[in-house]
């Protein structure tokens, strides 16, 4: 029997034996997840913004309105480009105004499925965009406490766009350690990702996350949550090996997070550690981005580094006509034993 579609919900959730997840019209979102096992607590580490269930104010507007959990962007970026880049880098004019894409502002349609474990939305772009149709598929399976992701591209016109999938942690759930795989090498963002706030020394690079250049004394590590000041920032690591695991130390859980690295070889990094303060953040947002991405930073649209540059050869993913592209991702959960508790 296929699942009943209301075009005119706004979510749609769906359980099963391992856990529960709730999918949102708004940039197709994904959260809340919860993940459970028998003898453990359940365990939801998706991030919900804040301000979810306070009155709609006027900055809450598109993809600030339901920020949570997981979504896609494409093209992924910010649209506007910061001011001060280094000398070399070259600034470009983007095709239109949002930020992380038009589909990551707007309501997507639902669409029916014959299986009793999906959810599956799509939603067609503006004539002006390069991309003609994104669909997006949410799995549970049915027998281990994961979810598999599906994305499909579909281009208008021949195109290079930097694409990315934006999963966004918790880190207001106790300590938390981030394990990456093996990897090439760390870059801190061109500028400071938020003027004032931001604790990483920009245009540095790095070989191991916890020793990531910071501007007021020792590096910082960036394996271990929650920080010990707070800040925004962003950075980004190249050529992952393997999946990236965030081990909720006080929770007992692990969540993993796998991807098709031939499309997407890097991570971005979002370190939102209470460093915006002004509405609807107001000092109090704890999450962490760990966002699979083929592009540099999320300046693709606006700015281009120079050709030495490590993520100048990432231009993004190329999309044909008639030859829609696929990203598959997957989040799988665990209960940590007593020696993976340890920090």
């Amino acid at each position: 029997m296929s699942n009943p579609v209301n075009t005119r919900s706004e979510t749609r959730s769906l359980a099963w034996a391992h856990g529960r997840m709730t999918l949102n019209r708004l940039g197709a979102m994904l959260a809340p997840v919860v993940f459970t096992a028998p003898g453990h607590p359940d365990f939801s580490p998706m991030q919900v913004a804040p301000w979810h269930a306070e009155p709609i104010g006027a900055e809450q507007t598109g993809l600030m309105r339901g920020l949570r959990g997981d979504w896609p962007c494409v093209p992924f970026g910010r649209a506007d480009c910061p001011a001060d880049l280094p000398v070399g880098w070259t600034t470009r004019t983007p095709h239109d105004t949002w930020g992380h894409g038009y589909s990551a502002h707007h309501d997507w349609d639902w669409l029916p499925t014959d299986d009793p474990h999906a959810l599956s939305l799509t939603i067609a772009l503006p004539p002006s965009d390069p991309i003609r149709r994104l669909t997006r598929t949410v799995r549970a399976q049915p027998d281990a406490a994961a979810v598999d992701l599906e994305l499909c591209v579909e281009a208008r016109v021949p195109c290079i766009v930097p694409v990315a999938l934006h999963p966004t942690l918790r880190l207001d759930a106790g300590r938390v350690a981030l394990d990456l795989p093996r990897h090439g090498p760390g870059l801190t963002y061109p500028v400071p990702a938020e003027p004032g706030r931001s604790r990483l020394a920009p245009d540095q690079r790095f070989s191991r996350l916890d020793a990531v250049p910071t501007t007021d004394g020792p590096p910082a590590d960036l394996t271990r949550f929650p920080q010990p000041r707070d800040s925004e920032d962003l950075l980004q690591v190249m050529a992952l090996d393997g999946p990236v695991t965030a081990r909720y130390l006080d929770c007992g859980w692990a969540l993993t997070l796998d991807w098709d690295r031939a499309l997407l070889p890097d991570v971005m990094l979002w370190v939102s550690h209470r460093g915006r303060l002004y509405p609807p953040w107001n000092g109090r947002h704890l999450a962490l981005g760990v966002e699979p991405v083929c592009g540099v930073f999320d300046l693709g649209r606006v700015a281009a580094p120079p050709a030495d540059h490590p993520l100048a050869p990432r231009t993004g993913l190329a999309l044909t006509p008639g030859q829609p592209l696929v990203l598959r991702s997957r989040f799988s959960a665990r209960p940590l034993s007593a020696a993976e508790r340890q920090a």
